[in-house]
């Protein structure tokens, strides 16, 4: 059971309790949750899917993204399952089963009729739905989409070719900015909106990036298949011109430094309210290939994503080291009472100045990628983004000067959502190969980083008749539909 913290209503906790222990499988029992309005429903459903976000997902992505490594010399099997690859049914499993069970609320608004102006609540629901379960893809492939949430009406939901369900979240983002452009009577949303606080040209804003990110995602798939190539060409039109967010995508339900009401991503690597470490934030720290990029660039954002005082340089690459790791830093670990990062500034402008680099949209992809790392740097406190933004724009992996802007582009991007949007890290190398050699774990024999997360015991034991089967080699060779590389 995920730990709730404070929540604007008792009827909020009680949903929120129901809503962990519910997949995508498991019949739908009390409480009824059309009794409850959508904003109600909002406040249980965006905080625990963030959660999910922010903690497993994001813990597998930077591992398996080779940001992260263990304290060894503290902890003699630091992320031992992690290290070796040791992928089943159970290895992050609460990845695929969280994920569904708590974006259900998010249905069930789109579903809501009362007779009442839902609509901003609507497009809320819409964007994040669209979010979330694009990781649903992107680590799993095909999955259940048009059969999900339907609790005791379909225990067994068939699963939806994997382009299809991304053409859907697509969908799912041009359908909420409709609802925003229809300047709508809707109910009030500011109270429970704790994103935006109630301001639809922010999530406006989030939808389009939401959407350019979906895009993005599909242009090297779309380049060997014409008609998908024309699918995105008219998406990608749509967006010419529009505003994507400029400013980090947070929320915070009213965090605080008390038992079970933290911020969950310091509740998990952060100190307790009795100001002790905890166990998972002293086993983790940077792996050495990014220790080193940041290190030899002389990266002033290097100590604000690392604590490397006292002599505690990492050796090592995912494997046994000889000296003590650097720990989380304080531009990525806040404080207990911290907003919870949903969405980078920062990687909305990379994602700009891929897509301008590519020719999908019209802009200065030099200004962006410019301001990514702007944005980045911002983030995290740290100083001096114009200084190594000149210093290192001729250098080969870093610099968009420095022989191939894309590669620089998709490594600066791998820096800054570092820690902090980890599943990014891992699916943005299997798309596109940067940043460029990334090392396996030492004293494995597994051919390439894994490309996937295997299909969970729940689905394995549950839903038999549609779950894909796998094994073990399939997380190495079983691509997601849009891995070309």
């Amino acid at each position: 059971m995920k730990k709730i913290f404070k929540l604007t209503s008792v009827f909020i906790l009680l949903l929120s309790i129901a809503s962990c222990n519910l997949d995508v499988n498991d019949p739908i029992d009390n409480p009824d949750f059309n009794s409850l309005n959508p904003n109600r429903l909002f406040v249980g459903a965006e905080t625990l899917s963030a959660e999910v976000y922010a903690n497993r997902l994001n813990r597998v992505g930077n591992w398996m993204g080779v940001a992260w490594s263990g304290n060894y010399l503290s902890f003699n099997d630091a992320y031992g399952l992690e290290s070796r690859y040791q992928f089943t049914s159970t290895f992050y499993n609460d990845v695929w089963d969280d994920l569904y069970a708590n974006t259900l609320n998010f249905t069930t608004i789109l579903n809501y009729d009362d007779g009442k102006d839902w609509s901003n609540q609507k497009a809320a629901a819409s964007v994040s739905l669209a979010f979330y379960l694009q990781y649903i893809v992107d680590l799993y492939g095909n999955a259940p989409y048009t059969e999900m949430h339907m609790g005791t009406k379909n225990l067994f939901p068939k699963y939806d070719d994997a382009e299809d369900i991304y053409k859907s979240l697509i969908e799912l983002t041009d359908n909420a900015i409709t609802l925003i452009d229809g300047n709508s009577n809707s109910e009030d949303f500011s109270a429970s909106d704790i994103v935006f606080g109630g301001d639809m040209a922010k999530w406006k804003q989030f939808a389009q990036t939401v959407k350019l990110r979906l895009l993005v995602r599909l242009i090297l798939k779309a380049e060997t298949d014409a008609d998908l190539l024309s699918y995105i060409n008219a998406k990608f039109a749509d967006l010419n011109g529009v505003q994507f967010i400029d400013a980090d995508v947070t929320l915070n339900p009213g965090y605080q430094d008390a038992d079970d009401r933290q911020n969950p991503f310091w509740e998990i690597y952060g100190f307790t309210p009795a100001d002790v470490a905890t166990n998972r934030g002293r086993q983790t720290g940077p792996s050495q290939f990014g220790f080193n990029l940041l290190d030899n660039s002389n990266d002033p954002r290097l100590e604000r994503l690392w604590k490397t005082g006292d002599g505690n340089t990492f050796a090592g690459t995912q494997q046994n080291g000889t000296g003590n790791s650097a720990a989380l830093g304080d531009g990525v670990l806040k404080g207990a009472d911290a907003d919870l990062t949903i969405m980078l500034a920062a990687e909305s402008y990379f994602l700009q100045a891929e897509a301008v680099q590519r020719g999908y949209l019209t802009g200065n992809a030099k200004a962006l990628f410019d301001q990514g790392i702007t944005s980045s740097f911002n983030s995290l406190g740290a100083s001096g983004a114009s200084t190594y933004i000149t210093a290192t724009d001729m250098d080969a992996t870093l610099g968009f000067n420095g022989g191939n802007s894309l590669e620089a582009i998709l490594t600066q991007k791998w820096i800054a959502l570092t820690s902090v949007s980890g599943g990014e890290l891992w699916i943005e190398y299997n798309r596109t190969g940067f940043p460029s050699n990334l090392p396996l774990p030492l004293n494995l024999t597994d051919p390439n980083i894994p490309v996937r997360l295997l299909y969970p015991a729940s689905e394995v034991s549950g839903n038999s008749a549609n779950v894909i089967p796998q094994t073990r080699g399939d997380a190495f060779t079983s691509k997601i539909f849009w891995d070309v590389n």
